[in-house]
């Protein structure tokens, strides 16, 4: 088996994000709001291969959580790749990382997500962020179905629950999204409600949780496959 790392490398990085800014000023997108660390992983694997169908997970670092046993489940069916980032759709450096990701494989599925990273920007910031990336995938990979995740709700009982609502209201956006877009909803955040026992810190799952959640990614995008 053949297996391509493709790296962003460092110079493209800091273009993307020196130029990033220059990006907002001719879109709708506002000009960034970082935090104190920003991360951007990408695996994408037999690049070279066209016998099986190609699925990008987008996401978080919740996706990077469940996306070995998604690659697992999916083996026989599919090459699985990831695009994980602590970037928010909202962010300008986020609209241009996705399409130098989107230009290298044709996807069949794209299971995409974004959660509760960039809480600076506005419900209307991220609204606005999300359909543009959305329209994105749209736009370079018109060929693959594209399924909207509902993000993960952080432990009860934790000094993080407070931003709960935060997630509800993006959850909400991006279900519009789906429906105005005519992509399917895939809702990781009810079975992981009221849960405190899967959580091993605030935001992050355990075992357990990440296999349930790996086990419910796949299902979504194996019937989707098989559409």
């Amino acid at each position: 088996m053949i297996k391509t790392k493709i790296t962003i490398t460092a110079l493209t990085l800091i273009a993307i994000i020196c130029n990033s800014n220059l990006y907002a000023a001719k879109t709708n997108v506002p000009a960034a709001k970082r935090e104190n660390i920003e991360w951007t992983d990408v695996w994408l694997t037999n690049c070279t291969k066209d016998n099986k169908p190609h699925v990008l997970l987008v996401g978080d670092s919740i996706t990077k959580g469940y996306y070995n046993g998604v690659a697992k489940q999916l083996k026989a069916k599919a090459y699985t790749g990831r695009f994980a980032t602590s970037l928010c759709v909202a962010d300008p450096a986020y609209i241009p990382t996705l399409k130098a990701i989107l230009l290298q494989v044709e996807f069949d599925v794209i299971h995409f997500n974004n959660g509760l990273h960039g809480v600076d920007y506005t419900e209307e910031q991220y609204a606005e962020g999300y359909r543009n990336a959305i329209n994105t995938i749209k736009e370079i990979q018109p060929g693959a179905k594209i399924i909207v995740t509902l993000s993960t709700p952080l432990k009860k009982g934790s000094n993080k629950e407070h931003l709960n609502p935060r997630i509800d209201k993006r959850n909400q956006i991006a279900t519009k999204i789906a429906k105005q877009t005519g992509a399917a909803i895939d809702d990781l955040n009810t079975p992981m409600r009221n849960h405190p026992e899967y959580h091993r810190d605030p935001y992050h799952y355990k075992g357990k949780a990440i296999t349930l959640q790996a086990t419910q990614v796949a299902a979504s995008i194996s019937s989707t496959l098989e559409k």
